[in-house]
C-alpha cells in the first residue's frame, strides 16, 4: 500500500513526536504529512470558569504558542519532496482527529500513545483519544507506543 498522506496528531508529548518520526517513514518520498494539534475546548472552559484567563486571550496564546512548537517540528522533518502542513484547531481532541481525517481525505492517522509500564491493550487504550479514534474512523490507524532511550 502506498501512503501519499497521514495526519499525525500532535500534543508536543514524546510520545506524539515518536509518531510524526513514525509517519516519516511510512510517507511516499513526495507525500504529505499535516500536523495537527488540537486546543482543547474543556481545558480553555476551565480557565475561564477558574478565572485565570478569558477564552479569546486563552486560545489566542495558546495557538500562538502551538503554531511556534509545529514549526520547530516541521524544520526537522521536511526532507526530499515530503511536504508537511501544520495545524491549530480546538475542539474535543478525538472529534478534531476525526474531522480532519474525513474532511481533508487522509489515508491513514498515526498517532502516539501511552506505550510505558501499560501491561495489557485495554489499559492502554481504554478511555484515551487513541482509542476514541479507532473506534470512530474507517481509515487506518497505527498507534505509536512510547519508547524512552
Amino acid at each position: 500500500m502506498k501512503i501519499s498522506d497521514i495526519l499525525v496528531p500532535v500534543d508536543f508529548s514524546p510520545k506524539s513526536l515518536q509518531a510524526v518520526d513514525s509517519a516519516k517513514s511510512l510517507i511516499e518520498p513526495e507525500g504529505e504529512i499535516l500536523l495537527l494539534h488540537v486546543i482543547d475546548s474543556d481545558f480553555i472552559s476551565r480557565l475561564n470558569d477558574e478565572g485565570f484567563s478569558s477564552e479569546e486571550a486563552a486560545v489566542s496564546r495558546l495557538r500562538d504558542k502551538a503554531t511556534a512548537r509545529l514549526e520547530e517540528i516541521v524544520q526537522g522533518v521536511r526532507a526530499g519532496g515530503l511536504q508537511v502542513d501544520t495545524m491549530v484547531v480546538v475542539g474535543k481532541p478525538f472529534a478534531e482527529i476525526l474531522r480532519m481525517s474525513v474532511d481533508l481525505d487522509f489515508q491513514m492517522i498515526v498517532l502516539g500513545t501511552h506505550g510505558q509500564k501499560i501491561d495489557t491493550i485495554e489499559r492502554l487504550l481504554f478511555g484515551s483519544t487513541a482509542e476514541k479514534v479507532l473506534r470512530g474512523t474507517r481509515i487506518p490507524v497505527i498507534c505509536v507506543p512510547y519508547v524512552s532511550g
